[in-house]
């Protein structure tokens, strides 16, 4: 079966152990193996579509796992995205009539707009993120692209759990083997999408006459 999602991952961890006295218990065997992927794996640059709530200015993004936030488009289907702005929570006037935002930040688990919204607008949200699989939020990068190594993970605490620790060994090496290459992928990701400040690329002359270019 395909494994596209917290709960397809949870039944084939099932399946994988094939055992009566785990039943129940995959979703505590996920839990832990990403306590391991997110201290041997960087966060990933990653997007998510979020939908806002008429006559509210913030959106929960709780369920996300954001280590970093990057940036926030305004992603409605019949026009261009728009970036809207971000400035430190705190520092811009919060307007009380509902509208189109035009400012963001983020406040805790929160991302707090200028102004209340006046329609359920679609945004798309460009952040870090730490693998944290849920009901709430049933897949990410991870998941998707290295299902192996999710399942692997899995399944060495499966092990673990029915004190078979010859069962987790073949699990435990294919995630020592997958790992580094999975750590090369997301650090050539991030080479990839690097910001440079344009006023860096402007050439600059030198000034025989000052000595200073």
């Amino acid at each position: 079966m395909a494994i596209a999602n917290y709960t397809d991952l949870k039944t084939a961890v099932a399946n994988w152990m094939a055992r009566s006295d785990v039943s129940g218990e995959a979703g505590d065997f996920i839990m832990l193996a990403e306590a391991r992927l997110n201290r041997e794996l960087p966060a990933v640059e990653t997007d998510v579509t979020l939908t806002g709530t008429i006559d509210s200015r913030r959106i929960d993004i709780s369920a996300q796992n954001c280590v970093e936030p990057i940036a926030l488009f305004l992603a409605e289907t019949s026009a261009d995205e728009v970036e809207i702005q971000r400035q430190a929570d705190g520092t811009f006037p919060y307007l009380a009539t509902s509208g189109r935002p035009t400012i963001w930040s983020v406040d805790g688990t929160n991302i707090d707009f200028d102004r209340p919204l006046d329609a359920a607008y679609p945004f798309r949200f460009r952040l870090r993120q730490k693998f944290g699989l849920s009901d709430s939020a049933p897949t990410n990068w991870l998941l998707t692209n290295h299902p192996d190594l999710y399942l692997a993970s899995a399944l060495i605490w499966g092990g673990v759990f029915i004190k078979d620790f010859g069962y987790a060994a073949p699990f435990s090496a294919a995630l020592e083997d997958g790992i580094p290459s999975v750590r090369n992928i997301i650090a050539q990701s991030k080479r990839g999408t690097l910001r440079v400040d344009s006023a860096l690329l402007a050439p600059r002359g030198f000034d025989f006459t000052t000595g200073l270019s």
